[in-house]
């Protein structure tokens, strides 16, 4: 259900709700009225609720002693939040600033849910005309947000996966499997932040899947399964029927494979702007060998560090070795799923070279991660 299906079933018009607003709370002149939420964007439905933002300079004396008030329109409810001016424009200041910061996802960002959902709310609120409406509508970047939700969703996975090898330490196998479906949760965040679609309600992830380009797996560094990213992400969401050690091992691993090239592209888009660790990458058709020699995963709490053209790769939360790598190893690394073999690993990455060079290389690489205990169990 659109906006305007949805007012005309309440029985509501936009004269009949400026009116109650002014009636309500007045409106004076620089005051700005915008209509925000799921219905605004085109993801509501007939229970969805019906939300305005009153944004006004006007002194806090002046207004109401309530931030939000309900009021009734037709036969609609009508959630009305009042922000001064001020507050917002302290927020988008505090969000600019942050956004000049150099990246650092070992830090949590200073900025709550709320104002996250306040934000994303001020790029996509559509504008109520309002009398002797003078102020543009203070809105932030789109590309800011979106880096702000990469961010949120890369430091907090950086903890499930340091907790996903506790709880598989402790044998406590339903509770990784549970962690595992959060990682992919925030996979989903930083896929979707990529593609600056910045809302950051977990309400709406699968709907907003809905909207990724249907090449999307070409652009990422993982092993394409031909499908929408909505299909990858619920066959990855399922979890084992019962929480045994394999199936929940495997479960955890797969989500933490396909978890790393998202985060790592999210950052390449955002944050380093090119494309991708790698260039767009052309899988082809193999006949699988007998002597093949599949790639193991890496284990659930490796991570990638890529900086000033640098890839480093190493355990969150431990001081074992990490690896140094280059760009053609660490877009390898990224394709240890314990699927890809690794004569495919070096026809994808470094084209067909028959003089083995590559394949030569994949397998340092699988001694090398084996070596520094970065592979998973």
């Amino acid at each position: 259900m659109n906006l305007d299906e949805f007012l005309c079933a309440g029985g509501v018009d936009i004269p009949s709700l400026l009116a109650t607003v002014s009636s309500s709370v007045g409106l004076q002149s620089g005051d700005l009225l915008l209509l925000v939420g799921s219905l605004v964007e085109g993801l509501g439905n007939s229970k969805s609720d019906l939300d305005l933002f009153l944004i006004t300079p006007r002194a806090e004396r002046s207004l109401p002693p309530q931030d939000e008030i309900a009021l009734l329109v037709g036969r609609s409810v009508v959630d009305l939040r009042i922000l001064r001016l001020a507050q917002i424009e302290e927020l988008l200041a505090r969000l600019a600033e942050w956004a000049r910061q150099p990246w650092d996802v070992m830090h949590a960002a200073k900025f709550t849910k709320e104002e996250r959902v306040l934000l994303h709310r001020l790029l996509h609120g559509k504008v109520l005309p309002c009398r002797d409406q003078i102020n543009p509508v203070p809105r932030p970047s789109k590309k800011a947000v979106a880096r702000l939700n990469l961010h949120v969703a890369r430091h907090i996975s950086r903890t499930i996966q340091v907790d996903m090898i506790g709880y598989r330490e402790s044998e406590d196998y339903c509770s990784l499997v549970f962690a595992a479906q959060e990682l992919l949760g925030h996979a989903v965040d930083a896929l979707l932040a990529a593609y600056e679609l910045t809302n950051p309600l977990p309400k709406w992830r699968s709907r907003l899947l809905e909207s990724i380009p249907s090449k999307w797996e070409s652009l990422l560094t993982l092993r394409p399964d031909g499908v929408s990213a909505g299909q990858r992400i619920w066959r990855l969401h399922r979890a084992p029927e019962h929480p045994d050690r394999d199936a929940s091992l495997g479960h955890a691993s797969r989500i933490a494979t396909f978890a790393r090239p998202v985060f790592i592209w999210a950052e390449s888009r955002l944050v380093r702007e090119s494309t991708t660790l790698n260039e767009q990458l052309v899988w082809p058709q193999l006949e699988r060998w007998p002597t093949d020699v599949t790639l193991p995963h890496l284990d659930l709490d490796v991570d990638f560090l890529i900086e000033d053209g640098n890839v480093t790769i190493g355990r969150l939360n431990d001081f074992g070795e990490t690896l140094r790598l280059s760009h053609v190893e660490g877009s390898l690394a990224l394709l240890f799923d314990s699927t890809t073999t690794a004569r495919e690993a070096a026809t994808v990455v470094l084209g067909d070279r028959s003089d083995g060079t590559g394949l030569s290389l994949v397998n340092d690489l699988i001694s090398r991660i084996t070596m520094a205990n970065l592979k998973g169990i």
